[in-house]
């Protein structure tokens, strides 16, 4: 694993390519990033946790695409980290606070 323990990595939906590009987050909460028609992941390191955000309004085509390449994404960085799908409006407390809410 090549990253900083306390950093943490934003990924969003390309939907058209079905895959996820890397977003660069610099100095804005994360939460001000989510959008509620998209679906991101956000490898948190320190936690051993991929989080599966999604929008309350993202299509099931997007929800699909990112169940198919999230274990993808945290194989590059940890096998042994846990993947999380939680829904915009029901995110639990860990979560918010990672987020900056």
């Amino acid at each position: 694993m090549n990253i900083l323990d306390d950093q943490f990595l934003l990924f969003k939906i390309d939907e058209e390519n079905e895959d996820f590009i890397e977003i660069k987050v610099e100095d804005v909460p994360i939460h001000k990033l989510l959008h509620k028609f998209f679906i991101f992941i956000i490898v948190d390191p320190k936690e051993k946790s991929v989080w599966i955000w999604q929008g309350e309004k993202a299509s099931i085509r997007k929800k699909f695409i990112a169940t198919q390449r999230a274990p993808e994404i945290r194989d590059k960085y940890g096998v042994d980290f846990k993947i999380s799908t939680i829904v915009e409006g029901s995110e639990p407390p860990e979560f918010k606070n990672l987020i900056g809410l």
